[in-house]
């Protein structure tokens, strides 16, 4: 695997990165530096390019069939009516429109303070939808990694070297700092959320705005969406680190009191973006070129970190406050999270899930009784697990959008990790 690599328009699979970083490049050592120099070798010609983002604006432009794409954003919203029973799933597809222009990489790094090299990492991904007739609507947003929230309450941002070629992510406060917020909300004093990595958001978001003035069909079918913002458990962990699991039995009454300042933040950046951008709206919403009913994703990464009954105790409540907050969502995990299934059921106004591995998960026995059958949503599952329902008989019932999962970092396996005869 390469850090950085010239691309066409013939469509491929994404590169690992955006939430994981490249794990052929993880582990320091002279090996690592031996593969960094080889997959690093035209990083500096790439890097000291003159990019102009417009002529690849103006590419994309030119390649949109509006017929089509006007077509494709009604069967997602279809789809999230509950309009397509007459199928197991929604799968949907363009006819491919190739670029003829060459679609060079960026470092993560390097897209941090260059809102059009932002951007462009990311139209890059629209330009291998389009070449290869993948049925994503086109999307971008803010992508700062997973910082955005604790930013605000004063976290350093850790920027990882090239090599990693991941975003960054916070560093921890201390115990006392954690404590102090905790007993400042009480009295009022809340972090401020149109600073830090928030003011940069909202800052980026009116940037593409501009950007697009001159491009009216990319104006209607590049979606901006917001930023990740994780979740109230994700959130948490960040900012009081490895420790939170420890706090949670040790300072009990303190996390929980951490925990509302968390949600209220949440809750209150999400309103600041929606009024910088009203299209961003609380009756559908878009991610990572999904589409769901309601106004909020909720990331659930770090709840799968802990059990059912502590979710329930911890965390159900403070996302029913964000889901009540938005007219409803979705939410998203990576790996095992079958155990919290029930209790998400549960929560008023979800509408879908977002999982990235169906094979860590006992869906005919766990996830499809917890979801499709109680009214509630799959998106972006991987093709895989659709075509072992297929050799079992199992209905997904219209409820099942087949695509990329919100980890899109790992790509979409080819086969099924389980065996294709499971």
């Amino acid at each position: 695997m390469t850090c950085i690599r010239k691309r066409t328009g013939e469509g491929r699979r994404e590169t690992r990165g955006e939430a994981g970083g490249s794990p052929d490049l993880q582990q320091a050592g002279p090996e690592s530096e031996s593969r960094l120099e080889i997959a690093c070798g035209k990083c500096m010609e790439v890097d000291k390019m003159d990019m102009d983002i417009r002529m690849y604006l103006e590419d994309l432009e030119n390649r949109l069939d509006m017929e089509q794409e006007d077509r494709l954003l009604e069967d997602y919203f279809r789809f999230a009516r509950r309009e397509m029973k007459d199928r197991s799933y929604f799968e949907p597809k363009r006819v491919p429109a190739p670029s003829s222009l060459e679609w060079p990489d960026v470092f993560f790094n390097e897209t941090f303070d260059d809102y059009d090299k932002m951007f462009y990492k990311q139209l890059i991904r629209c330009n291998d939808q389009l070449a290869s007739g993948g049925g994503e609507l086109l999307s971008v947003r803010p992508s700062f990694g997973t910082g955005l929230i604790p930013s605000m309450f004063g976290c350093e941002i850790k920027m990882l070297p090239d090599e990693q070629n991941s975003l960054p992510g916070p560093l921890k406060l201390e115990w006392d700092q954690v404590l102090k917020i905790a007993e400042d909300f009480k009295k009022g004093i809340k972090p401020e959320v149109n600073q830090a990595l928030g003011k940069k958001c909202i800052e980026a978001g009116h940037h593409l705005e501009k950007l697009l003035k001159d491009y009216p069909k990319l104006q209607k079918h590049l979606h901006l969406y917001a930023p990740d913002t994780q979740g109230p458990c994700s959130i948490s962990e960040a900012i009081v680190g490895s420790d939170f699991y420890i706090q949670v039995y040790e300072e009990e009454d303190a996390i929980r009191d951490f925990i509302d300042v968390v949600t209220d933040t949440f809750i209150r950046f999400i309103r600041l973006w929606k009024t910088e951008f009203p299209f961003c709206g609380n009756d559908f919403s878009l991610d990572y070129g999904l589409v769901y009913k309601g106004g909020v994703m909720i990331r659930e990464d770090s709840t799968c970190n802990i059990s059912a009954d502590m979710y329930e105790d911890f965390f159900k409540e403070a996302d029913q406050k964000i889901l009540t907050a938005f007219n409803g969502g979705a939410v998203h995990f990576c790996g095992r999270g079958d155990h919290l299934l029930k209790h998400f059921s549960e929560l008023e106004g979800l509408s879908a899930v977002n999982m990235s591995q169906p094979d860590m998960n006992r869906m005919d026995e766990i996830v499809y009784p917890n979801t499709i059958d109680k009214d509630i949503q799959i998106i972006g599952m991987p093709k895989f697990e659709a075509r072992r329902c297929n050799r079992h008989g199992i209905d997904l019932k219209g409820m099942v959008h087949l695509g990329v999962c919100v980890a899109a970092w790992m790509g979409e396996p080819e086969t099924d990790p389980r065996g294709e005869d499971c």
